[in-house]
Formats: C-alpha cells, structure tokens, sequence
C-alpha cells in the first residue's frame, strides 16, 4: 500500500459509517480544544525564537509560522491551524489502525484514547513546535501501519522518509524516528529492496539536517547555527557538586549560585526533589545566570551564551560525571512512566512543605535587551500580553493538573508502551518463530519502540523531564501500546483454536 490511507478508495458502505463516526468523534474533540483553549495565551518563553528564527531553532517551525504569515498574513492563525493539523492527522492514525484491524469498536476505543488527552490539546494553543511535531508523529505511525499491511514499496518508503525528516526538521529529537525507520525497512522490506530503501532513508536524514543552516544562509547570509543543547546539559549539572573548586569567574559564579539551591533540595524528601530541581532550574538559568552572563560578554540575545554555557556545562560534567548521569538516567525513568507531572494530591503535599520550609530565593535579572525586543515584538504580533519565563519565588508552588485517577492510566500507558518496545526488540531475531498475528506486528512495534526509547533518551541527556516534552511521543504510545495488546490477545486466541494452549 502506497501513500497516506486517507487517498485509499473507501471500500465498502460500512467503511464509509466507521470514518464517519471517526471523524464525528474528532469534530468534537476540536470544538472541545478550541473551547478549553479559548484565552489561552499563545507565547511561551522561547515562542519568539521559533517566530522571528533564531539560531538555537531547527527550521521547520519557522518556516511554518512563515508559511501561515504568507498565507493568511496574520500568523497568529497558526495555533487553529497546527490544532487542525493536528486533529486531522490522529484522525488517519486511526482509520489506518480500523484498517489494519478492521475492528470497528475497537478503533472506536483507540481513537477515544488517541484524542483524549488533553495536555496534547493544552500544547497545540502555544506558538512552540509540539502540535506539529505530535502530528508528523501520527503521520509516521499510520504510514507504518499501512506499511505493515502489505508487502512494502519504495513510494511508500518515500511517503515515511519525508515525514520522518519534515519531523526531524521541525523537532531535533525526533531524528530518533530515522532510527525507527531504517529498523523497520531492515526487517519489512525484501532483501532487493533494501538497499535502495536505506540509501533513501540516509539521503533523508542528510537533507532534514542539512536544512536548517542553509535556510539560516538563505535568510541571513551566514549558517551558523547553535543550540540549547548547552542549556539543558546545564540544568543537570546545577544540582551536581563539582569534586574540583571551579577556576574561571563564570564557572565559580554558576557554582555559587547553584551551591545554596543544591542544598535546599538535598534536604528536601526524595520524592519532592525531581520538583524542586525542575522549578529552580528556570530560575536559576533564565533568570540569573544566562542574564548575567550575556551582559558580562556584552550579547544581546540568550541564543548567544550558548557556547559559554557549554564550556561551563562540559566543565562541570567533567567534575562530576556520575551524579550526571545518576541524573540522565532518572529523567529518562521519569519520562518513561509519565511521571513528570504532580497530581493534585502531591502539589498539595509539596505546597505544604514549601510554606513550612521557606525556599532560597535566586535573584531575577531583566532579559537581555535583544530577548526583551523580540518578545515584546511577538507580543505586538499576536495582539496579545507579554509572557514571563523568569517565575517569581511564590511560582515554586506545584500546581498538579489532575488527580491520580486521572494520570494513573496514562502512566499505565507509557509504562506499557516502553514495556512492549523493549519486547519488540528482544524479539526481533525470533520474528519467523512467532505466531502470524505477531509476526505480523513485529517490524512497526519494534520501530515504534526503538523510536520511543532512543527519543526519551536523548531528551533525558539535555533536559529535565517535562509534560511537553511527552506530547509528540503519545501517538507512539498509543499505537505501540494497542496493536501489541491486540497482537498478543491474537495470538493467545490461534494458539487456542489450533489446540496449543487449554480451552
């Protein structure tokens, strides 16, 4: 099967009342997310860097919002379109899994699962890259769905290709969906089409990297590029003490103003730590050192201090490389299970503690005068208010969104994906001996999750774990997780009928 399902004929009148029913359901999650998200504010901190293209961004975002500025003229129109987007591209995630299984209240269930999560919808009212990102990551689920079904071709090798690398492009982690896709062609494709299919899939990933700085050249007339990478492999470090005395200013200066924070949290409960070191490490690097690091060097934009910030961070990885990666680790696990947000019942605990346990206070600085410029431009574009990323001492209070019945079954569902993965892959080099349903799943399960684990990881290596950061990986979850459950109550149910297991 070539191209994307919903080009596929509809076969039968009875197909026509599934995506009918489909699409009624994905109507009503769109007026919902348009509704819950009607006075939402669009800008975050980092919405001006994708709006106005900063050097720490990859282009495809950029070039999004450009395309709806072109287009419409005004690209605050972004946010109902990337919500369209969005909506229409879990909406083929699941006709592609009705006709893979052709099972209607089961897709019925899935697609329930698919747009009931509404963090997702949260995320897809800013001007940041996750509704689209989330949306390529349906697309590439549902081409290897349709992949999965039949023997498969290089066009419809072509189709995963370019949605992995417009993903890459828009989202760098993603470059983890390469991985998934050449792993999947590896084991779905005939050996004489193999080759070909891989020198695609590389020429991809070259392009989808390759893009970013020659737009920046086009545009700006140089590709220098840098990234936030430095940032987040900061952030890991602050809580980490440095077995050596920092020698430079700047490295002694992010010392001594992690060194209090650092201890505040070590006396803390273990279980309110992963918290505090999520909301310190906003203040601490946007609003103390990165401020006071630009105006030291005379930078204009945050963007700028990166390569300072990377020296300081490699510096300090250097000093203390297990409690990094002790931190890495915990992050990815963190992740893993969904465990990145407080329920109401743990914000309550963790408030409690913050007023009988008064926090240390971080000086705030103004942003630099470049940051300041351009979010008061974005502002202006949007015709809307600014908005603030350096939170004030009384923001270190958790606010839990749900309550635990609520983020229990999502935990259940990421804790499940990541466990089905991982089969997937220890499975792989038994897939002839497997039963037919299983065998069948097998290439796309084990692609989802090397994709879903090597993302996580890499996230985990330069950030703490945040929910928006979770958002493009649910369709993955979704999907890994219900055609593996499935897959498995398949098989159980041949082997009964051929007599292999008890009635």
């Amino acid at each position: 099967m070539d191209g994307v399902n919903g080009s596929e004929p509809l076969k039968s009148r009875y197909d026509r009342r599934v995506l009918l029913g489909l699409a009624a359901m994905t109507v009503v999650a769109l007026i919902a997310a348009f509704w819950i998200t009607r006075a939402t504010n669009p800008l975050r901190g980092d919405s001006y860097e994708y709006l106005y293209f900063d050097a720490s961004r990859p282009v495809g975002y950029p070039a999004f919002l450009a395309l709806v500025r072109l287009v419409t003229g005004d690209v605050v129109l972004a946010v109902p379109a990337q919500i369209l987007l969005l909506a229409g591209s879990l909406l083929i995630l699941s006709w592609s899994f009705y006709k893979f299984f052709e099972r209607p209240w089961l897709s019925f269930a899935f697609h329930t699962i698919l747009i009931g999560f509404t963090a997702m919808w949260g995320q897809s009212a800013l001007l940041i890259a996750e509704a689209i990102s989330t949306a390529l990551v349906a697309i590439w689920c549902a081409q290897l769905l349709r992949m999965i079904r039949a023997t498969p071709s290089l066009r419809g090798v072509a189709v995963l290709v370019t949605v992995t690398g417009l993903a890459t492009m828009v989202r760098p982690s993603l470059v983890t969906l390469f991985i998934g896709t050449a792993l999947f062609l590896l084991v779905a494709l005939p050996p004489r089409d193999r080759l070909r299919a891989l020198m695609l899939t590389g020429a991809g990933l070259i392009l989808s990297l390759g893009a970013t700085p020659i737009a920046r050249l086009l545009i700006y007339g140089s590709a220098s590029t840098t990234s936030p990478v430095a940032r987040g492999v900061l952030q890991h470090t602050l809580f980490c003490p440095p077995d050596t005395v920092p020698r430079d200013a700047d490295s002694r200066f992010v010392e001594q103003s992690a060194a209090p924070v650092r201890r505040y949290i070590e006396a803390a409960p273990p279980e309110m730590q992963a918290q505090l070191r999520s909301s310190y490490s906003t203040l601490l690097r946007f609003g103390l050192i990165i401020p006071v690091l630009g105006r030291r060097y005379d930078l204009t934009v945050r963007s700028q201090t990166d390569p300072y910030l990377g020296r300081i961070a490699s510096e300090r990885v250097k000093a203390n490389p297990s409690c990094y990666a002790r931190s890495v680790v915990a992050e990815y696990t963190r992740m893993a299970i969904f465990d990145t947000e407080l329920t109401k019942q743990d914000a309550r605990r963790f408030n409690q503690y913050i007023e009988a346990h008064p926090p240390v206070v971080v000086p705030q600085y103004a942003r630099l005068p470049g940051d300041e410029y351009l979010e008061h431009k974005a502002a202006a574009e949007v015709r809307n208010r600014i908005s603030r990323i350096q939170p004030r001492p009384q923001d270190l209070k958790g606010k839990g969104r749900y309550p635990l019945i609520v983020t229990l079954p999502i935990q259940l569902l990421f804790g499940g994906a990541a466990l089905f993965g991982l089969l997937s892959l220890l499975a792989l080099p038994f897939q002839k001996r497997l039963a037919p349903p299983l065998r069948q799943i097998i290439p796309a399960t084990a692609a989802m999750g090397i994709a879903f684990h090597t993302m996580l990881a890499i996230t985990a290596i330069v950030e703490i774990g945040l929910l928006r950061y979770l958002v493009p990986v649910w369709p993955i979850v979704c999907t890994l997780f219900a055609i593996s459950v499935v897959g498995l109550i398949d098989a159980w149910r041949a082997a009964r009928r051929q007599g292999r297991l008890p009635a």
